[in-house]
């Protein structure tokens, strides 16, 4: 178990590319060590005194390399030293024991380590890639007999044991680099579960968070439909109610998607709530003010920001703010008029941006019996089909036109069934929210 235990804890270390260029530097190294020494004995018993010598000297650098390895934060300056040696050690060799040999196939080996060892700075890699491959190519097409005096079984012996060791240590970079992906793999496939059951309990938790029960409030009809692009949604949908009565309601929607997005909804949330019921002699444009100052302040150093549109009700009259949000749709009984609320600049800017300048006003509209008032995030408009057209602002106002008067509820299903119809099998882009208020 602990031999099992220290080989998951050195594959988990080699999932940083630091780590993996050490591995493969170390090992490299320590095989050219090696090989070095044992080439320098042969060259010794075959009496070729000039690569006898020279390999004291590649020996010694090797050592010196290898010590350097454990020390040293970038290989690039240890690995060109070990190229320009290991480039000269095989011209060397092929003059004295001819081409046949295979030195130069380590001139290629060199040539495609770069990439693994330089881990951040990979711009180093491929001149010293082209290179050594027109080294080798070069190398390869020539015919260089011996210079020196050594039986064909030796010659033979020594071509094995390069080209060997040549595919040896490829394949060893090999099985490291398999079994990292490998490693890496199954940490991704452990981390992605985790994170879909944190998603799951964070919408679970936001879901619970946001409902609320709209069936029991006098003089109004209230239906909603609210569908996140993943898990957790960067919409908020809120009502205000003091007992049976509705006092308002409001539409807000937090840049970005995701966890980060969900959680700025449950912290505005419960400023903006506050807000209205703190001002109530206030206008809801000077609500809206403060709204922003608190989430600048509150949310701090987080990114996000929100659009939004806020409604206070009267007896037979609507306050409305909106802050940067797609306009609603205003159903007039009387006079049978159906259109997007005209927002012109009444009010510019969104929610929660620091040092961004502001303005909101709040704009008045008759709401009598009849009336209805239909509020949508920016993602109902937004949603493409699979020939990339837009739902669009036109056709939502249309289908809003075919279900006006009907049931709160009927009308928030028909228009939610029609987009999905026209998005058929793609995936919508971005959180869905509708609402529909009718008095």
């Amino acid at each position: 178990m602990d031999f099992y235990r220290k080989i998951r804890k050195s594959l988990n270390r080699l999932t940083s590319s630091f780590e993996r260029a050490r591995a493969v530097s170390i090992f490299v190294t320590a095989c050219s060590l090696l090989y070095h020494i044992a080439i320098c004995a042969f060259f010794y018993a075959v009496n070729i005194k000039e690569m006898y010598y020279y390999n004291f000297f590649s020996i010694s650098l090797f050592a010196v390399i290898l010590l350097l390895t454990f020390r040293i934060k970038s290989y690039v300056i240890l690995y060109n030293i070990a190229l320009i040696e290991v480039i000269i050690h095989q011209v060397m060799a092929d003059y004295f024991l001819g081409s046949y040999t295979s030195f130069h196939s380590f001139i290629l080996l060199m040539g495609l380590l770069p990439f693994l060892v330089f881990e951040n700075k990979k711009r180093y890699a491929l001149p010293i890639t082209i290179v050594t491959s027109i080294l080798y190519i070069v190398y390869s097409c020539r015919n260089i007999e011996p210079h020196v005096n050594v039986n064909a079984s030796t010659l033979f012996a020594v071509r094995c044991m390069n080209i060997s060791i040549t595919v040896f240590m490829i394949i060893f970079v090999v099985l490291i680099y398999t079994s990292v992906v490998n490693r890496i793999e199954y940490n991704l496939k452990n981390h992605s579960e985790s994170l879909e059951n944190e998603i799951k309990m964070a919408a679970v938790i936001q879901q619970s968070f946001f409902r609320q029960e709209v069936n029991d409030i006098k003089k109004y009809e209230v239906a909603y439909f609210s569908r996140p692009m993943v898990g957790v949604s960067g919409d908020l949908y809120d009502f205000y109610k003091t007992g049976e009565k509705l006092d308002g309601l409001g539409i807000f929607d937090v840049s970005g998607h995701g966890i980060s997005s969900g959680l700025v909804t449950m912290l505005v949330k419960n400023i903006i709530h506050q807000e209205f019921y703190n001002q109530k002699d206030a206008e809801l444009w000077e609500i809206v003010n403060s709204i922003n100052d608190r989430v600048i302040e509150e949310k701090g150093e987080i990114q996000n920001y929100l659009t939004g549109v806020l409604v206070r009700l009267f007896e037979n009259q609507i306050e409305l703010v909106d802050a940067g949000h797609p306009a609603p749709i205003l159903y007039k009984k009387s006079t049978g008029e159906c259109k997007y609320v005209e927002l012109g600049k009444k009010s510019v800017g969104v929610i929660g941006i620091a040092g961004f300048p502001v303005f909101y006003e709040s704009m008045f509209y008759d709401f009598e019996d009849g009336d209805e008032l239909i509020l949508f995030s920016d993602g109902v408009v937004d949603i493409k089909n699979e020939n990339e057209e837009y739902y669009g602002k036109d056709r939502l106002l249309e289908v809003v036109k075919v279900v006006i008067g009907r049931p709160a509820a009927e009308q928030v299903s028909f228009i939610a069934n029609n987009i999905y119809s026209f998005c058929a099998s793609r995936e919508q882009n971005d959180d869905l929210t509708i609402i529909v208020l009718k008095k």
